[in-house]
């Protein structure tokens, strides 16, 4: 059985890898097929509602996989986790339709609906495939995770670029991405859990997994909240520029060129997703106690991140919008500051997001909702004026503005619990 297989660790890192770097590509990839295959109008409306996918997908995932790949010891059943992505995903899809009509969306004109509706759909099997994810993160099998992401999102994107070519409907081009991820995601990533631990499915209700997935949600809910008002300030910019396009003092096409620019950021802010084998290491030595290697890999992570970080952001200022405008076909040559801003505040979303990391190992979590909501306060008070007076260079100033305050504020907690904790 794989749950007992030996995986070298070089395997383990290697498919990790390459499914994070899948699943940070793939939205690069659709918008650059959508953006090169529709007119600007479809690509804006596709960029804003991928956005509100990347927004409502929080509420599915309940940001319930941090405490799952750190839960070694094992506090809850496999059921219970199973149960509480069940009521999350429900929440999740039960509630997009007055989102959307509080979101200022034309009902009258059903296909950008449907193509809003469809990619929550598409991200609610990102949500389900996620609850896997932590079952084999947990297990230090991470490689089945990134194997599982690399077909599944490689397929995808081939399926969305032919399925466009002979359509030329947006709305069937995601409908056949979502059937496509629905089966793959039940058919492999959910038979490949249960390898770690089966699901005994007439009693799958009972009292205590009913307990223990009410339980998980309420650890986690300071996690989802957290994880929501981040996504809140990531789409902050884009719902600024989306007002400006509507008042007309923005031009057609900003909402497209604005996610290209932030694909690379968006990319960078994915780093932690690859460390991930190493913060189930961190938790173990958490538990036993064992400060210094704690400490020793945490000084490693940020290390990393700042220092290939800062050098992946000069190399975006140099040579980043001739590539993207290549890729695009877009021209994008004017915006070489906005894109190198953009890319180090991913960064330094990086940072703080293994802070958060970090802080729950301690079951500490609650303590960052303060800085979440300071900074998002902050953002909703900088955007709109930014972008209004500087278009795109005021989007970008705007979000790495509130991630600078957000990491600030996450090792501020940090530094302040690790000290409490350990002494």
């Amino acid at each position: 059985m794989k749950n007992s297989k030996y995986i070298s660790k070089k395997k383990i890192y290697f498919w990790n890898l390459m499914g994070n770097l899948s699943a940070a590509g793939v939205s690069v990839l659709y918008l650059m097929i959508v953006s090169r295959l529709t007119v600007a109008n479809e690509a804006d409306k596709f960029s804003l509602s991928y956005s509100i996918g990347n927004l409502w997908v929080i509420i599915g995932m309940f940001q319930v996989r941090n405490y799952q790949g750190t839960d070694v010891q094992n506090s809850h059943t496999f059921a219970s986790y199973f149960l509480a992505r069940f009521i999350s995903t429900t929440v999740m899809l039960v509630t997009i339709l007055p989102y959307l009509q509080f979101s200022g969306y034309n009902f009258s004109d059903l296909e950008p609906i449907k193509v809003a509706i469809l990619l929550i759909l598409y991200r609610t099997c990102d949500a389900w495939s996620d609850l896997f994810q932590g079952q084999f993160q947990k297990h230090e099998r991470l490689d089945i995770a990134g194997r599982s992401m690399t077909i599944r999102y490689a397929l995808s994107t081939v399926i969305l670029l032919f399925a466009l070519l002979l359509t030329h409907s947006l709305s069937w081009s995601v409908f056949a991405v979502f059937i496509f991820n629905l089966i793959f995601v039940f058919s492999y990533d959910f038979s490949q859990s249960l390898l770690f631990e089966k699901i005994i499915w007439s009693e799958l209700w009972k009292n205590e997994n009913v307990k223990g997935s009410l339980a998980i949600l309420k650890i986690c809910l300071p996690l989802f909240i957290n994880g929501f008002i981040v996504n809140l300030i990531f789409n902050e910019a884009k719902q600024a520029i989306e007002s400006g396009l509507q008042n007309g003092i923005l031009q057609e096409g900003m909402q497209r060129n604005y996610n290209i620019l932030f694909m690379p950021a968006f990319f960078m802010s994915l780093c932690i997703l690859i460390i991930r084998p190493l913060i189930t290491d961190m938790a173990k030595l958490w538990s036993r106690k064992e400060y210094q290697k704690f400490d020793a890999i945490n000084r490693k992570i940020h290390f990393s991140l700042l220092t290939g970080g800062l050098l992946i952001s000069i190399i975006s200022y140099l040579i980043g919008t001739p590539i993207l405008s290549l890729i695009f076909g877009v021209d994008l040559h004017a915006e070489q500051f906005t894109l190198a801003l953009l890319v180090f505040a991913g960064v330094l979303y990086s940072v703080a997001l293994v802070l958060e990391n970090v802080v729950t190992i301690f079951r500490m979590q609650k303590y960052l909702l303060f800085v979440y909501i300071a900074v998002y306060i902050l953002a909703k008070a900088i955007t709109y004026p930014l972008v209004a007076g500087l278009g795109l260079l005021g989007a970008a100033l705007s979000f790495f503005i509130a991630m600078l305050f957000y990491a600030i504020g996450n090792t501020a907690v940090y530094l302040v619990l690790r000290k409490k904790l350990s002494y």
